[in-house]
């Protein structure tokens, strides 16, 4: 498999001259003024609405780019705010709020807290120690209404994310259809969405909706997909996953993806490791995917590939698909205290094949273990794949014996 070398970037500077080198495949230029919050009559208090203060410093930057400077040491309360224009930053080193759920419908129902602007280029939201604290107790029990995500783009091009931890987002944090995407240093934290004193919903931590995304050295702690692939070219590596659904292809209906990469990551207390999940009676195809040189601790299910997402059943037989998921490997996978090994879930007329497993070891089962009290072959079904040094024995049989 050829692994997504061009997506092998490094935060290189934020010089004096707003330079963002991001290697030789992705360089970001913001302008070189700097707008300070309090220029613009912010109050930072942690009650007083600085939406308008805020908006004020990006639209500052309107003529030739620059940084909106959020100063370290105060909280400043905010609805939404959108940076609108190519070559801007925003600067977090202290705290931004979002507002109470009822004034924020009542100012800015229908966006989201930080919008970036369709069409724009080169934009960089970064940070000391910077905050963002989305107030998502108050959103989650409101599951069928307005949930504004953190941060939302709309086919922006070169986006940087360093050094910002985002808290309790009211629903999917980063929603990002941005081409060229760098997630660095990036913390997102909210609590699981199952046995937690407070739950959230639907807190994805980042979801993938453009090509050429790069996330490294993350911590993503959340109640939902830590994150969702839906787009090509992304390379996640050297991260932590705690609580949240794990690396999640999908879900998927009519749609492609491949060249995906997941390595050199550590889970701990996800509801899945490694997870592609597709609807039923759909087109498409998933294939050239690598999961590799992953550590898991108390993952609920170490791989979970199913076509028949959010069905009851494991196996509908009257779901047909065409999509196909196919040339999918698994490489150095260790896991401890799971729940399940893992199942394999495909429609018998478009079955997931080459599935290739290479030094797997789940050291804490005796025998290959699957949702629904199932075990051994029946954690298969019309999947072909190979397995070579994995433990525990029986997924060559599984994959052989699959209807």
């Amino acid at each position: 498999m050829a692994l997504p070398s061009m997506l092998r970037l490094a935060l290189v500077a934020i010089a004096a001259a707003r330079q963002v080198s991001v290697s030789r495949h992705m360089a970001l230029t913001i302008g070189d003024a700097t707008h300070n919050v309090f220029d613009f009559g912010a109050a930072g208090d942690g009650e007083t609405d600085d939406t308008a203060a805020l908006q004020a410093a990006i639209n500052a930057c309107a003529k030739t780019g620059g940084l909106a400077v959020v100063p370290a040491g105060h909280t400043f309360v905010i609805t939404s705010v959108t940076l609108n224009v190519s070559h801007t930053g925003l600067q977090i080193d202290g705290a931004l709020k979002v507002a109470d759920r009822d004034y924020y419908t009542a100012k800015a129902e229908g966006k989201d807290v930080i919008v970036i602007t369709k069409g724009i280029t080169d934009v960089a939201i970064t940070g000391t120690d910077g905050l963002i604290d989305g107030g998502g107790a108050a959103w989650w029990p409101h599951k069928g209404d307005f949930r504004p995500h953190m941060v939302g783009s709309d086919r922006a091009t070169r986006l940087l994310i360093h050094g910002v931890t985002f808290l309790n987002p009211p629903s999917h944090c980063l929603e990002l259809s941005a081409a060229f995407v760098e997630l660095s240093h990036v913390n997102i934290f909210a609590p699981p969405s199952t046995d937690a004193p407070v739950v959230s919903h639907n807190a994805d931590a980042y979801d993938v909706h453009g090509a050429y995304a790069y996330v490294h050295d993350v911590n993503f702690t959340t109640g939902d997909d830590d994150v969702a692939f839906h787009a090509n070219h992304t390379l996640v590596e050297n991260s932590y996953f705690g609580t949240g659904h794990g690396a999640s292809i999908g879900s998927l209906c009519d749609a492609w993806v491949t060249n995906v990469t997941v390595r050199n990551v550590v889970f701990h207390g996800t509801t899945a490791g490694c997870r592609i999940k597709t609807r039923p009676k759909c087109a498409g195809r998933v294939w050239d995917v690598l999961y590799e040189n992953l550590t898991m601790t108390d993952v609920e299910m170490v791989f979970d590939i199913s076509m028949f997402y959010d069905n009851d059943h494991p196996y509908p037989k009257d779901k047909k698909t065409t999509l196909k998921i196919e040339d999918v490997t698994f490489r150095d996978v260790t896991s401890s205290n799971h729940e399940f090994s893992g199942s394999f879930y495909c429609d018998e007329d478009s079955p997931c094949e080459r599935l290739t497993f290479d030094r797997v070891h789940l050291l804490t089962d005796d025998a290959w273990t699957c949702k629904h009290s199932l075990s051994g072959d029946a954690c298969c079904n019309h999947s072909k794949g190979t397995a070579t040094d994995v433990q525990p024995a029986g997924l060559t049989d599984c994959f052989a014996h699959s209807l």
